[in-house]
């Protein structure tokens, strides 16, 4: 995808600034060079609603500079490698969805793998 010049170090500086995680991605297969990124856990209620019972769940999302990742694709997977915090250190993640801001970043949307 095709960026503004006036975003091309904002990426940078977001995950400089507010990046918690470092990340192992692998796209169609070929595992990448390590990567810094934000992650987010969130804990959700009513992602589903089967005859009046609601669940709860946490979903999982993780922004990276986007022009370093422009061929992640669905299915790909992520590893987290280290942690700010120290949680969810090797947890593995399928990429069940990207949203890409055409600016700076990209968010993918992950599920447990």
């Amino acid at each position: 995808m095709s960026r503004p010049g006036v975003f091309a170090q904002m990426g940078g500086a977001f995950v400089a600034s507010l990046g918690n995680v470092e990340i192992e991605l692998t796209i169609a297969g070929v595992v990448q060079a390590p990567l810094r990124g934000i992650f987010r856990s969130v804990r959700d209620t009513d992602l589903i609603n089967l005859e009046g019972i609601a669940a709860e769940g946490i979903r999982y999302t993780l922004a990276i500079q986007g022009n370093l990742i422009d061929a992640v694709r669905q299915g790909d997977m992520v590893k987290i490698l280290e942690s700010d915090d120290s949680k969810n250190v090797g947890d593995v993640f399928e990429i069940a969805g990207h949203v890409d801001d055409g600016r700076a970043m990209k968010r993918l949307l992950l599920q447990d793998h």
